[in-house]
């Protein structure tokens, strides 16, 4: 990916379709800030007048700094969606739902910034996740309760997948599944959903770009959240009720640790940095660091590894595994650096606006 080309003016983007939101942000240059740009931060607005991704530029020292804000044209649905992977990427396009009009966009990173490429329907209600590999994307649709396939290019052209939308496990009391996260394993032949109301997760083996029927599997803890894969393919869930994390192997479905406490409060968000995994804990404002062993096997390492700002609702873990991003309540973006062992050290807050929690993603 071109690691530079949103430290400049973000042109080429449209109004969103509401009609409100415009291109804004010009960003100040690397030279002027001092360390050269290195990555970048995408975050979703999820403005229910017109979403839009905020571009954030990393530096070498970890430190972001907002650079653009650039329209979906899809309309975001105003307030939190209660998911992980509300924004993924698969090399220059970032991918993001549009919960307000059930739709997914694609954004590709060129020389001239950030720009639309194409939005297309989730053929279901309120998506609040999404997940892409080699060409094929998923969708997962909470309220509908299903998931949505559709295929994509490098160049973030978007075409429907016909006949692949799948039913999750119904709910055994009632009501929606309250799902949280789809994504695909690392190998690509199977998709992982949270399923926080009735506390299963569940799997559906791909072939040639199609899922099939859902597996339920139950939780080790109760309201299984945000999820990760370690470098061997072991699934980590946090899980909010018990705020706790487990590990699975999905070959022949099993838990590996069980609900492992991390002795703080709303353990909801996931991800995976290296040998260690990081829970965003949403309402104690703090980051749990897990050690993760080669059979997938969990350790506490740090209950409290890190204070948060207020509201904490996403985090992501930069491709070279140096940094992590910690979205908070207001829109902004926390950084710490990631230290050998999984200590974490701040690096600054980048401020920012958005209308609710949807999706946090990093190159």
């Amino acid at each position: 990916m071109n690691r530079t080309s949103p430290s400049r003016a973000l042109v080429g983007a449209a109004a969103a379709a509401a009609g409100a939101l415009v291109l804004t942000g010009v960003p100040l240059s690397a030279s002027a800030h001092g360390p050269s740009v290195s990555g970048h931060v995408y975050e979703a607005t999820n403005d229910a007048s017109g979403n839009a991704i905020t571009v954030f530029d990393r530096y070498a020292d970890g430190s972001l700094r907002r650079t653009g804000v650039v329209a979906t044209r899809g309309a975001g649905a105003g307030a939190s969606l209660h998911s992980q992977g509300g924004v993924a990427r698969d090399g220059r396009v970032v991918f993001v739902v549009n919960a307000g009009d059930d739709s997914v966009s694609a954004l590709a990173v060129t020389g001239h910034g950030l720009e639309l490429r194409g939005r297309i329907s989730t053929h279901g209600d309120f998506p609040v996740s999404v997940t892409v590999k080699g060409g094929v994307g998923y969708v997962l649709n909470q309220r509908s309760d299903t998931i949505r396939g559709f295929r994509y290019d490098a160049s973030g052209r978007l075409r429907d997948l016909p006949g692949s939308t799948r039913p999750l496990t119904p709910n055994p009391a009632g009501g929606t599944t309250d799902a949280a996260e789809i994504s695909f394993a690392p190998n690509g032949r199977s998709l992982v959903v949270t399923e926080k109301a009735s506390n299963s997760i569940d799997t559906f083996a791909v072939s040639g770009g199609y899922a099939g029927s859902a597996s339920p599997h139950a939780s080790a803890g109760a309201v299984p959240y945000g999820f990760d894969f370690d470098r061997r393919g072991h699934l980590i869930v946090s899980e909010a009720g018990t705020g706790s994390a487990s590990s699975y192997r999905l070959s022949h479905f099993a838990t590996i640790t069980g609900a492992l406490a991390d002795g703080e409060q709303a353990a909801c968000w996931l991800v995976v940095g290296g040998h260690h995994a990081f829970v965003v804990n949403a309402a104690s404002a703090s980051v749990s660091t897990y050690r993760i062993a080669a059979d997938g096997s969990l350790t506490l390492e740090a209950a409290r590894a890190a204070s948060t700002g207020a509201g904490p609702t996403d985090a992501a873990v930069s491709p070279d595994g140096r940094f992590l991003s910690v979205r908070l309540g207001d829109g902004s973006v926390q950084s710490f650096r990631i230290g050998s062992r999984g200590t974490l050290s701040p690096a600054g807050t980048a401020t920012a606006t958005a209308a609710g929690t949807s999706g946090l993603v990093t190159d």
